[in-house]
């Protein structure tokens, strides 16, 4: 457990601060003294992804312990601008060795694994919304709509719009 001193903040700012620690899967807490204990909820977070998970989608990694928290920081944070440092500096290792260890595991990178997350988040949203495939690759993470266009082709064999009609179709 880690306290936190917020000095002089205003309740709404400590409510806020609470929040945006919650919803990253902290546990929070304010005690007597003012100081704000923070916990990573390892069990509830891993609760938390799963029913999220489940209530979507199944889950498109493989269920390995020692890649556990690789691939829950990827599901947690494919949306964001992520690249296989940060994912490496939040689980505590140099990127060399996460690359190595993750390609061992699974036949595949760091890479491949945030790329397909978000593949697999767009061809959702494409079949479930009518938002254009533009606003879906920024809501998966992507910054450049033609970079966005190349993996998809590269994942389905066909650009967005038309694997979306196509889907549709065999659906009707």
């Amino acid at each position: 457990m880690t306290n936190i001193l917020v000095s002089d903040a205003e309740t709404k700012t400590k409510n806020l601060l609470m929040q945006c620690l919650s919803t990253a899967g902290f546990e929070v807490s304010i005690t007597e003294n003012g100081l704000v204990n923070v916990q990573l909820a390892h069990e509830k977070f891993s609760t938390i992804t799963e029913s999220k998970k489940s209530n979507t989608q199944e889950s498109i990694f493989p269920s390995i312990p020692r890649l556990r928290e690789v691939f829950e920081f990827i599901e947690v944070n494919y949306h964001q601008s992520i690249r296989l440092k940060e994912v490496a500096q939040a689980v505590g290792y140099s990127s060399a060795y996460l690359t190595d260890l993750v390609r061992r595991l699974t036949g595949k990178t760091v890479n491949n694994w945030i790329i397909e997350r978000r593949i697999a988040a767009a061809s959702t949203l494409l079949l479930e919304t009518n938002e254009s495939v533009y606003e879906i690759a920024l809501k998966v993470g992507y910054q450049n709509i033609n970079h966005f266009y190349c993996q998809f082709r590269n994942y389905y064999k066909n650009t967005p719009r038309a694997w979306r009609e196509a889907q549709r179709c065999q659906a009707a």
